[in-house]
C-alpha cells in the first residue's frame, strides 16, 4: 500500500522542448492566453498585466525569466497557457509554451544533487526521472521571491523617475 507522503501531484508544462513542474498546491488555475496590457518600464520578462476574473494580474514570461538569453522558441503559440500561481496573496500568471498534464511524482524519483554548482538557483527543487522523461521541479515561492523584489524595485524606480519628471516640469 502506498503512503500518501510517498508522492505528490504536480502540474507539468513545457518551455521549448524541456519539461518542468510546479507542485499542484502552488497552482491556482491554468488559463488560455489573452490580450496583455503592457506596463511601461517593466523588466523584459514581465509582459504586462491581464484582468483575470476582476483581478489585475501580472504576466511573466517564464521562458525569458528562466533563460535570459533565450534561444528557446515556443513550438506552437496556440498551445501557450498561463499557469496562475499565488505568491504573497497575489496571483501571478506565468506564461508557458504548453501545460501538459498533472502527474504523480514519487519523492524517490527526485534527485537534488545532480549538479554540484553553488550557482544553481534556489527555486530548482530537483529533477524527477519518470519513465523516459526528465522533469525539472520548480518551487514557485522561491522563484517569485526574487521576482517580487525585482518588480518592487522597478516600480519604485519608475515612480521616483515619474516624480522627478513632475518636479522638473512644474518648475
Amino acid at each position: 500500500m502506498k503512503d500518501a507522503f510517498d508522492e505528490f501531484k504536480a502540474v507539468a508544462f513545457k518551455i521549448g522542448s524541456e519539461e518542468f513542474a510546479f507542485h499542484v498546491e502552488q497552482v491556482l488555475s491554468i488559463e488560455k492566453t489573452q490580450r496583455v496590457t503592457v506596463v511601461p518600464a517593466m523588466p523584459k520578462h514581465v509582459l504586462g498585466v491581464i484582468n483575470l476574473r476582476g483581478t489585475i494580474t501580472p504576466v511573466i514570461n517564464l521562458t525569458t525569466l528562466l533563460y535570459s538569453d533565450s534561444e528557446l522558441i515556443p513550438h506552437e503559440y496556440s498551445l501557450q497557457r498561463y499557469i496562475v500561481v499565488k505568491f504573497e496573496e497575489k496571483p501571478f500568471a506565468l506564461i508557458v509554451d504548453e501545460a501538459t498534464d498533472v502527474l504523480d511524482i514519487p519523492h524517490d524519483s527526485i534527485q537534488t544533487n545532480t549538479i554540484n554548482d553553488k550557482n544553481i538557483p534556489s527555486y530548482l527543487s530537483g529533477i524527477s526521472k519518470l519513465e523516459d522523461r526528465l522533469i525539472t521541479i520548480i518551487n514557485v515561492d522561491q522563484l517569485l521571491i526574487s521576482e517580487a523584489s525585482a518588480l518592487k524595485h522597478e516600480t519604485i524606480n519608475h515612480s521616483i523617475g515619474s516624480e522627478e519628471n513632475e518636479i522638473q516640469h512644474s518648475r
